[in-house]
């Protein structure tokens, strides 16, 4: 299993995973977050990191934000290590995807990553389609 950290600016990763214990409870224990706040250096959570992985053999998922933002720029630089996979564009259907997943030990990225762009979905009154079933 690898070690899951959702990373972002101000408080988004903290409320992501208060939204995923909401959905999936105890399978998120093991989550962390990171929020990069005003007069704060992402460079800085990326260098303690970093040596945090000298002393351990996990593998790292950091899920960030959003991609070119500091926090994934200052974590990307990471990947240089074998052990650590970035993901940039978090939102909750993808880390509702990737922590089930890595309670199985296996995760396919590409295939998640693929199911999370499926996922989102645009609606309007021009687009949408009435079935007898619908609650409309």
């Amino acid at each position: 299993m690898a070690k899951i950290i959702l990373a972002s600016h101000g408080k988004l990763s903290k409320g992501m995973l208060d939204s995923v214990k909401m959905i999936i409870g105890s399978l998120a224990d093991g989550v962390e977050t990171y929020s990069l706040f005003p007069g704060e250096s992402a460079n800085d959570y990326a260098n303690e990191l970093k040596e945090r992985m000298l002393q351990d053999e996990e593998d790292y998922l950091l899920i960030c934000d959003v991609q070119g933002g500091s926090v994934f720029n200052s974590l990307v630089q990471l990947v240089t290590n074998e052990r650590v996979k970035v993901v940039a564009g978090m939102n909750l259907s993808l880390v509702l995807e990737l922590i089930v997943a890595n309670q199985g030990g296996s995760i396919n990225l590409d295939t998640i990553l693929e199911a999370s762009k499926e996922g989102i979905l645009y609606k309007c009154k021009d687009n949408l389609v009435l079935t007898e079933d619908s609650d409309f």
